[in-house]
């Protein structure tokens, strides 16, 4: 692998992570009927992050080098439309959460559906330059989390829950979630599918997803769990020195990484419309805003549980497309 091949899969596992990170800080709403205590919530998501692993290594190493077929490309390009118009409810939700004054929802849209369409215009490429300054804010974002409530967090407040390997593997089931963007890695940087990549952005949100469990519990106690923002909760209560409320410059770089996310949604699904030699020009583009925008307001507060079914049984079927192909494949190859 050349050193250009090299730096496309360190751009497009940067991506990835931004995007995968988003969840970490922006709690979903609706996904979880509930946060966890962190002690069961770490147990849990190691398995689910071992599950991960083991399922986008072994996707990545079906997929190979080759341009996916049009089957897994229409799937891929529904689940994505989907996990657009779900990511963008959660985002306006978020927003008017945290804020004091509320940003009406079609101005919203505008507002991401124009930042996501520049950034799918701008490319893949770019945007993966983009995500290294977010993914470094980021850390910045949580080491001043830390420091502001240092003062706040105490031993004491980690609860110690009874757990059990068959209580731990339910739990792990039920919120298992398989992201679209650890799908679109191979299609991002074909040669960069080898498993590996993967596997360290798996660990690197599972180690964030830890880290802020237990940064909120130890400062909320008992409370963590009550929370439907926890995150957001823990950045209220923080101050350094004279800056008591530092909790709008947290949302603003998790929003940032929110519409990392948004833009690779939209970038795979027309890099993936194009490989499919449909149509040219900007119509892939004009193809994706409708089609989100058609399935925003259907799925707008109505069942959204439904839709995100829908959304992780199309991904699913992107993985067994993968191994199929292959089978397949070599099945034409045979003598």
């Amino acid at each position: 692998m050349n050193h250009e091949s090299i730096f496309e899969q360190k751009q497009a596992g940067t991506l990835v992570l931004a995007a995968f990170l988003t969840d970490s800080f922006i709690q979903p709403f609706g996904r979880q009927t509930e946060v966890l205590p962190a002690r069961t919530a770490i147990l849990a998501g190691a398995l689910q992050f071992a599950v991960l692993c083991v399922v986008t290594v072994f996707y990545l190493r079906w997929c190979g080098s080759e341009k996916p077929g049009p089957v897994r490309s229409l799937l891929l390009c529904g689940a994505l439309v989907l996990s657009i118009a779900l990511e963008v409810i959660q985002g306006e939700r978020f927003y008017n959460y945290v804020m004091q004054q509320q940003l009406a929802a079609l101005l919203f849209l505008v507002l991401v559906f124009g930042a996501a369409y520049y950034g799918a215009f701008a490319g893949v490429q770019a945007l993966g330059r983009a995500a290294w300054p977010v993914l470094a804010l980021a850390a910045v974002s949580v080491l001043v989390l830390g420091w502001s409530v240092s003062g706040q967090m105490q031993f004491s407040h980690l609860q110690t829950p009874a757990t059990n390997t068959a209580a731990l593997a339910r739990l792990a089931f039920a919120r298992f979630y398989l992201p679209p963007e650890l799908l679109l890695l191979p299609f991002l940087c074909p040669e960069g599918g080898k498993g590996r990549s993967a596997a360290k952005i798996t660990g690197a949100v599972f180690l964030t997803n830890s880290l802020l469990a237990l940064l909120g519990e130890m400062t909320l106690g008992s409370a963590y769990t009550s929370e439907s923002q926890p995150v957001y909760t823990i950045a209220r209560l923080g101050g350094l020195s004279v800056f008591r409320r530092l909790d709008a410059l947290h949302v603003g770089v998790w929003l940032l990484l929110f519409l990392i996310k948004i833009s690779l949604y939209f970038a795979g699904f027309i890099k993936l419309w194009q490989n499919l030699k449909c149509c040219k020009g900007h119509w892939p583009y004009w193809l994706a805003l409708g089609a989100v925008l058609v399935t925003f307001l259907a799925v707008w507060n109505q069942n959204e549980a439904a839709a995100m079914a829908i959304q992780q049984s199309l991904l699913v079927l992107v993985l067994l497309a993968a191994p199929l192909n292959r089978f397949l494949k070599g099945r034409r190859n045979a003598p």
